[in-house]
């Protein structure tokens, strides 16, 4: 089966933003876009693998094509569900593979 079948989750991209104003800092999440994705549990061996290297992950996020993201400025909502991009992007066979913590 195709993966292209399978991306079957709405996921909506965040990027933090920051201002500076007479009390201080306040942070506010900017929709970026809105794509098609394969969202996935992943099992407890590599939660394991992740947890020696001192990251917390709990799913993978795969999406067609590229996705440009910066940790620490990108989420994703899924849901009602926050997940937090843990590791870099990393494309393959024209799709992008993110691991992520939910929230």
């Amino acid at each position: 089966m195709n993966i292209a079948n399978m991306l079957k989750d709405r996921v909506r991209l965040q990027l933090r933003v920051a201002t500076m104003g007479a009390t201080g800092e306040t942070v506010t999440w900017v929709p970026v876009e809105t794509r098609w994705a394969r969202v996935v549990a992943i099992d407890v061996r590599a939660q394991a693998a992740y947890q020696q290297m001192e990251t917390t992950v709990t799913h993978k996020v795969i999406f067609r094509g590229p996705v440009d993201i910066d940790l620490g400025k990108h989420r994703f909502l899924w849901g009602d569900m926050t997940l937090i991009p843990m590791t870099f992007s990393q494309e393959s066979k024209g799709y992008t593979t993110v691991m992520v913590k939910g929230d």
